[in-house]
């Protein structure tokens, strides 16, 4: 698809963005199709879905975001096969940088940290997840939790501020 499509794509999504009827559910993985140039099955997009710089996102199959998530995509996110992410959680690639003393912090300049999300992972309500993590496939974050730090290892349950491993899916 054309760059022209893509963007007209956007703006849809945008006026539909806060829609609450199921068909459009349906109408935004559609739209999202044509913004990410592939089909997606299983792709459910549910109200007040931001993403910002949405060029930089890339969504597998059987993905669920469910409403009020914010995705600032500008460093690069992408998100495994049947991932589940609830509602009101944060995905931010972007971060300001405060180096230059002689500069505002407004001034500073933004840096960019891609997010991964492995296949099968759980994220829990009101997540944040900071540039440069990597969430491991088969984990699940505990609702609330502040992610700096990449989950390394697979089938992990992770939560807390920051969070911190709590212990394996299956009691390894």
């Amino acid at each position: 698809m054309s760059k022209f499509a893509a963007r007209l794509c956007f703006f849809l999504y945008l006026c539909i963005m806060r829609k609450e009827l199921p068909i459009y559910v349906r109408i935004r993985r559609r739209l999202l199709n044509v913004m990410l140039g592939r089909k997606h099955v299983g792709l459910l997009v549910f109200p007040d879905v931001h993403l910002g710089d949405w060029r930089h996102l890339k969504i597998g199959d059987h993905v669920s975001i469910n409403r009020g998530c914010n995705f600032s995509c500008l460093g690069g996110i992408e998100i495994g096969d049947y991932v589940s992410i609830a509602h009101g959680t944060s995905l931010i690639s972007t971060e300001h940088e405060y180096r230059d003393p002689s500069l505002p912090i407004k001034a500073q300049p933004v840096s960019l940290h891609p997010i991964a999300v492995g296949s099968n992972v759980w994220i829990g309500a009101q997540v944040c997840i900071l540039g440069g993590v990597k969430i491991a496939e088969g984990s699940i974050v505990a609702a609330g939790a502040v992610v700096t730090k990449s989950v390394t290892e697979p089938n992990s349950i992770v939560g807390g501020i920051p969070a911190r491993f709590i212990k394996s899916r299956f009691g390894d």
